[in-house]
């Protein structure tokens, strides 16, 4: 067909075993696609086994990319993930010869491997006659050999511009060296919020183009799950009475030691279990110690990773789901809350008002006390959480896949 375009899609994000956060995103993205999009050819860029894929469009193809630096690499991250878990927080450690030579180890190769792959990228790229290239990555690989073919690039947040300081070091200078050169050399910036667009042209003083575009959440999984459901997920996760709720990666910027002293000061607090729903992230053993060393330590339950599916029921059993962010790129927990029925409060920062709307309760997430009385003020007032349940599925339907997937195709057929 002559108007037809090949499309290439690197779907780094969608080799892990758990996907989170970007995996997701992607996922949905490529899911809805298939669906709209019956004149293109899609080129899926597989980096490892993809388990969370499953193409069914005729006109989309897998390409093999699984190339020889991938597993070494993985090995050393895995080796280095390990090394600081021994180590928690104890700088010793952390300083020690072994370490830094592993983190040492660990950023040469991944530096030397987006070489590798750019280099056998570009070959591929022009193998199969690519139009347009769909970078997923959170890390932009390079593309200046390839400049030919038309780019595209995800922005799913400023967190190492805006919040340096709760970003890991390695991550931060990768961002910071890699990332803001990659940008400047994309045709098109798609960013996952408007407040983030805002913050890429303040800050980064760009030319790209940039296209907000929101996220959403999956109608098919976050809706009202029913009782027994709910019932079934509570006792797999020892959720023993009636509980606030936070999902979240557990790391500096989500800010949950501010949750943990305002519900430290919750008059009703022994009415509650606190649940934290979410993988540990960076530092996150600081937190651990912040809550054993607390006198509501046998009060705070942690889950850890949770699938997607149990998600829903946990989300609709809480009383109230608390989002206290220091900033996000855009706030997808909110979203699904909301989805399922649960009363959201939530920041007044950054992307969370487009997101929120009028269907949470959002005040400065430093505010412990506010939040303390918020929190109080919610679960004591049952008409109220009722109005706030009602507004947030309201608010949710503003926001589909769907829709996102159609202004995406858009963006990609405005790049013929």
């Amino acid at each position: 067909m002559e108007n037809t375009m090949r499309i290439a899609v690197e779907t780094h994000a969608l080799s892990q075993d758990n996907i989170t956060g970007v995996g997701n995103v992607i996922l949905h993205y490529l899911n809805e696609l298939q669906k709209i999009d019956a004149a293109n050819e899609y080129f899926i860029y597989v980096m490892d086994d993809l388990k969370h894929l499953a193409i069914r469009n005729p006109r989309w193809r897998y390409v093999d990319f699984n190339y020889g630096l991938k597993r070494l690499r993985m090995s050393i991250r895995n080796r280095w993930l390990q090394l600081k878990s021994e180590g928690g927080t104890d700088m010793n450690i952390l300083l020690s010869s072994r370490i830094l030579l592993f983190r040492l180890s660990k950023i040469m190769l991944e530096l030397f491997d987006e070489v590798v792959f750019s280099l056998k990228l570009a070959s591929s790229l022009r193998k199969y006659k690519i139009d347009i290239y769909v970078g997923t990555s959170t890390y932009y690989y390079p593309y200046f050999f390839f400049s030919t073919v038309k780019k595209i690039g995800f922005l799913y947040d400023l967190v190492w511009k805006l919040y340096p300081e709760t970003m890991e070091f390695g991550n931060k200078a990768r961002m910071k060296l890699l990332t803001f050169r990659n940008m400047r050399k994309l045709d098109l910036l798609v960013s996952i919020s408007a407040n983030t667009k805002n913050d890429a042209h303040e800050l980064l003083n760009l030319n790209t183009r940039i296209e907000a575009i929101p996220l959403a959440a999956d109608g098919t999984i976050f809706y009202p799950a029913d009782g027994s459901t709910v019932s079934a997920v509570r006792k797999k996760y020892g959720i023993s009475k009636k509980y606030i709720l936070s999902v979240c990666t557990l790391e500096p910027r989500k800010n949950l030691k501010t949750l943990l002293a305002a519900y430290r000061i919750l008059p009703s607090r022994r009415e509650y279990q606190l649940v934290l729903v979410g993988m540990t992230g960076w530092i996150g053993s600081d937190f651990f110690q912040a809550i054993e060393s607390s006198d509501v330590r046998d009060n705070v339950l942690i889950t850890g990773y949770v699938s997607t599916a149990e998600l829903a029921p946990i989300y609709t059993g809480a009383e109230l789901f608390v989002f206290p962010t220091l900033y996000e790129g855009f706030g997808l927990p909110v979203l699904e809350a909301m989805q399922c029925g649960c009363p959201v409060i939530t920041s007044n920062t950054s992307s969370i008002p487009e997101v929120a709307g009028d269907a949470a309760l959002m005040l400065d997430p430093e505010d412990m006390t506010g939040l303390a009385e918020s929190m109080e003020k919610i679960l004591k007032n049952a008409s109220l959480r009722k109005e706030l349940a009602k507004k947030g599925l309201r608010q949710s339907k503003l926001f589909s896949w769907e829709k996102s997937a159609r202004r995406l195709l858009q963006a990609l057929e405005s790049l013929r």
